[in-house]
């Protein structure tokens, strides 16, 4: 038998599960500009905003994936003989033939979920080659995020070890 209450969650309300991920390396290289001057500016911290994903968009990025190969078949005919043109404008977008499906997921996984800045695929793509670690970081974080699942809104049942809930 199940303790699952079942009519509470069917009428809870559901709310994003979101937080800031501080960024090192986007920091230290000076793209959230510098405090101070001269020898003693300090570099201002890059902080994204990131949520969790639905499963609407883990398989979103899934399919997403899988049609990176047939876009590339695509643009490759629509470019007729200039195959390495086509080519490199779908590497620039992180989608070619030599993208690894778990990276062509992974980065439209956290294109989906940065809330802030608002992201294009190639500035995740631009992010994942130059700053790896803070990819990673992206990642992970909203990994964690979507598996922890939304934040419920629910009304919590006396704990029975209290004197104001206890029978009189």
């Amino acid at each position: 038998m199940s303790n699952f209450d079942l009519a509470n969650f069917r009428k809870a309300k559901f709310q994003e599960r979101a937080e800031d991920v501080p960024l090192s390396g986007l920091t230290a290289a000076g793209f959230g500009g510098f405090e101070g001057e001269g020898d003693d500016a300090k570099p201002v911290p890059v902080v994204f905003r990131v949520r969790g994903l639905t499963a609407e968009e883990l398989a979103k990025a899934d399919q997403e994936a899988d049609n990176s190969k047939l876009l590339l078949k695509v643009a490759e005919q629509l470019a007729g003989t200039e195959s390495e043109r086509a080519q490199g404008l779908l590497s620039g977008l992180g989608l070619g033939d030599d993208t690894p499906k778990a990276l062509a997921k992974k980065l439209s996984h956290v294109q989906m979920a940065v809330v802030s800045p608002q992201l294009k695929i190639q500035d995740v793509v631009r992010i994942a080659d130059a700053y790896p670690m803070d990819f990673l970081e992206l990642s992970v974080q909203i990994y964690n995020l979507t598996g922890q699942g939304k934040v419920a809104q629910v009304k919590r049942k006396p704990s029975g070890k209290t004197q104001a809930s206890r029978q009189a």
